[in-house]
């Protein structure tokens, strides 16, 4: 068996160049580097006090057994993300989108990954978390997503930046507002 660790560092170096190859709408400014944020949202999710602090820990065991650093982040992640890298009038770029109970399809039950509101393409910080046991990807059901709202306090994502050094929670504030502003 290969060694697990080096499929997560391939996963994040595969989102590496993804974010490097995205084509971002014309007016777009990061305030933070893409390829440099896959990388420091990846390493973070390595840290134990923050997974025990944001995860639920029935699961850490096997997680960290099978370095799968992702698993569980899915949702924190996209949240993160999606109100990180906005337009500069703070409208957003990217759609949060989730499916629950997946019981139709081989693959995870629950996820929550990113699709980008002007061409559509998907943004998913963590497809790594699920690997069968040879190691090989499985195939996520994006097909599956319903849109979510990202205008709301999620806890643990604010947590999570902080890790970051990111001050989530004034961010997501101003975010929220303007959307209010423009409705």
């Amino acid at each position: 068996m290969p060694n697990k660790k080096n499929f997560y560092d391939a996963a994040t170096e595969k989102l590496v160049q993804q974010v490097k190859s995205m084509r971002m709408p014309a007016k777009f400014d990061a305030r933070y580097d893409l390829a440099e944020m896959v990388r420091r949202f990846r390493e973070t999710f390595k840290n134990e006090e923050l997974r025990s602090l944001v995860l639920n820990p029935k699961y850490e065991e096997s997680r960290l057994a099978n370095a799968n650093f992702s698993s569980g982040f899915c949702g924190i992640a996209s949240y993160t993300w999606t109100h990180l890298f906005r337009m500069p009038d703070e409208s957003p770029i990217w759609q949060l989108k989730q499916y629950s109970d997946n019981n139709s399809v081989y693959g995870l039950k629950n996820h929550v990954w990113l699709e980008n509101r002007f061409d559509n393409s998907i943004l998913d910080l963590t497809f790594d978390q699920s690997l069968n046991g040879a190691g090989t990807y499985v195939e996520i059901p994006y097909f599956l997503g319903k849109p979510i709202d990202e205008n709301f306090f999620f806890n643990r994502a604010i947590t999570f930046a902080d890790y970051l050094g990111i001050n989530l929670e004034d961010i997501v504030f101003v975010n929220i507002l303007m959307n209010k502003q423009k409705q």
